[in-house]
Formats: structure tokens, sequence, C-alpha cells
């Protein structure tokens, strides 16, 4: 599976874009903390389209935040999973357009708990899940059951719950796993996904 996809005319068109910015490092904003599927696609697309140094980028605890950011000269431009429910807000602002759309895999995707914590499927009818909502379906396809599950604003914030023991399982990523020293106790995909890089209109 290739991890990252970029069509010519995307890249060329990004490639351009970034020329076109004076001022270094380019900012890119998108969904944090560290380890969240956001990040790790935004670090190879930036190496991908520019030399190293080129992108810092910042992370921000919501994608509304990275929203905000951008409109108020914060963020030079910023990476938006097509997962996230409310990207026609991203879309529909007058004041934004996007710069290029590619595809791009996340992480391996697992169900992970605290390495000292023993589990077994019969846990899945008591325990509730942690999760982003959209990795939330997985649960239904892989386990074939109804499973209680609560919403984080990402996959490193879910994991992050669990190892300080608010809960006990989390819907999370290999990079956040091991971030929080979180271990595997099944392990579903990489997810290919798209993505918009957007930024403030030319002009």
């Amino acid at each position: 599976m290739e991890i990252l996809q970029i069509p010519d005319v995307e890249r060329r068109a990004l490639a351009e874009r970034v020329s076109g910015y004076s001022a270094e490092p380019i900012v890119l904003g998108t969904l944090g903390p560290t380890g969240t599927s956001s990040e790790y696609v935004a670090g190879m697309m930036s190496r991908s389209v520019a030399d190293r140094g080129r992108f810092r980028i910042v992370l921000e605890d919501t994608y509304e935040q990275c929203l905000d950011a951008l409109i108020e000269e914060q963020f030079d431009l910023v990476l938006v999973a097509h997962a996230y429910s409310n990207i026609n807000a991203f879309y529909m602002h007058p004041e934004l357009e996007p710069a290029t759309v590619f595809r791009g895999c996340t992480p391996e995707y697992g169900l992970a708990t605290r390495k000292n914590f023993s589990f077994s499927r019969d846990l899945l009818a008591s325990e509730t899940v942690v999760s982003h909502p959209a990795p939330v379906p997985l649960l239904g396809y892989h386990f074939g059951r109804p499973v209680k599950t609560v919403t984080v604003d990402s996959t490193s914030q879910a994991a992050d719950h669990v190892a300080d023991g608010r809960y006990d399982l989390a819907i999370t990523n290999e990079e956040a796993a091991e971030q929080y020293n979180l271990r595997f106790v099944y392990r579903f995909s990489r997810i290919p996904m798209t993505w918009t890089v957007f930024s403030r209109k030319k002009g």
C-alpha cells in the first residue's frame, strides 16, 4: 500500500504556492497533539513537496482552532482529513480555498490499552472505548457487536486518556500508542484517506 499519493498536477500546484511564500518557515497547521494521523501525514506531505526545514508543523487541539488560526494569518496552510465531519466549514469559508487535495494513508490503527492491563474480548460488553469520532465504526466492522464509546478530539487524546487511567481501551494509531506507552490488543489496519490543504485566497 502506497502511503502517500499526490497527483503530479496537485504536487505542482502546491509547490508553486509554497514557492510564493517569502517568509520561512511556512507554518502548516493541523490536528494535534503529537501522535495524530494528521501530524503523520503532514510530515510526509511537507517532505514530499519542499526541502527539509521549509515547513514548520504546528498542532492545535481541534480543527476548529486550525480554521481560526488560518483566517487570522497565524498559519499559512492547514491540512485537514476528509474524515473530519465539519470540513465543510473550511470549504465554505469565503476567505479560504483548497491549495491541494491528495491521498495519504494513516499509521496503523488498533484497539490499545496500557501494557499492564489484562484484556479479553468479553470486556467489550462492559468497558467504554475512547476514540476520535471518525474511526468508531471500526469496532462494529471488526467485532460485530455494539460497543459503548465516548469520543474526544483526536486519536492522541484518546491514547492519553487510557495512559492516565481515565479509560482502559482506546481506538488509536501506532504513533500515539508508542507516544503514550500503550500496546495494541487488536490491530485494524492503515486507513487510506483523502486530505485537503487549505490556504487563504490569493489577492
